[in-house]
């Protein structure tokens, strides 16, 4: 049940997107470039973000702002995803691409940008997914290993086959959600480039830490995963209203050029 579990949840992580992505081209006209560029925007905002955090304490371990209250250091790491991701946005779209204006192109922007990143995770799935059903198949002490190291790796892999079979579904739903308020912080900071108003941009960086900061100080307070993705549900749920109520009205606006 569990293998199935797992392999369900990598098809959502790269079907979802690529099955958006073929929606938007057929409903919307979408050009795929905008996609594409969607999708670079977040493996550049990730050359900052990841370096950032590590500055900060936040990957790596046992120093700087990890160290601080639950909090001020969810607070903290909502603030560096929203500051990154929704900065890379609003410089792609301010000074690159100029023609990306209407609903629809922020659509297809944000799609490639969460997109991206539901199969580059995916990815990370798949490949850890592979390397246990190895370690199963042959045993951790057929690979030459010994001692301390032996004994973590069949930690690990107990572990790992130990996961309850709903959280590897729970994990691939997550993406939707996360694809979901990635296209609505996308239409915000659209509309803080067509209005020249950064406080759309700030209430787009607000809302993208809110959900990552929220996520992160319930997640380091032992709430279940359950929980948290239900609160995450809701989330996306408030994204999808925000995404319904920012489109415009009219054909012609809808158009994705």
């Amino acid at each position: 049940m569990l293998i199935v579990a797992f392999i369900v949840e990598m098809l959502i992580m790269f079907g979802a997107p690529v099955a958006l992505w073929l929606f938007l081209r057929r409903r919307y006209r979408v050009a795929w470039g905008l996609v594409a560029v969607g999708a670079l925007t977040f493996v550049l905002s990730q050359v900052v973000h990841i370096p950032l955090n590590w500055g900060l304490g936040l990957i790596g371990g046992g120093r700087g702002v990890a160290l601080w209250p639950l909090p001020a250091m969810a607070a903290v790491a909502g603030l560096s995803a929203g500051v990154c991701e929704e900065g890379a946005r609003y410089l792609v779209l301010r000074f690159w691409r100029k023609e990306a204006r209407s609903w629809a192109q922020g659509l297809a922007f944000g799609a490639g940008h969460g997109g991206i990143e539901s199969i580059l995770l995916g990815l990370s799935v798949l490949s850890g997914f592979a390397s246990m059903l190895v370690l199963q198949r042959l045993g951790p002490e057929n690979l030459g290993l010994s001692g301390e190291l032996l004994e973590q790796t069949r930690q690990q892999v107990a572990a790992y086959w130990a996961t309850p079979w709903y959280l590897p579904l729970l994990g691939g739903l997550e993406r939707v959600f996360a694809i979901t308020m990635h296209i609505a912080w996308t239409l915000l900071v659209l509309r803080s480039v067509v209005r020249g108003n950064l406080l759309w941009l700030g209430l787009a960086v607000l809302a993208h830490a809110l959900v990552d900061g929220l996520a992160v100080g319930l997640m380091g307070a032992g709430v279940s995963l359950p929980v948290v993705e239900g609160v995450v549900f809701l989330l996306a749920l408030g994204a999808l209203a925000l995404i319904i109520a920012l489109r415009p009205r009219g054909k012609a606006e809808d158009a994705g050029g």
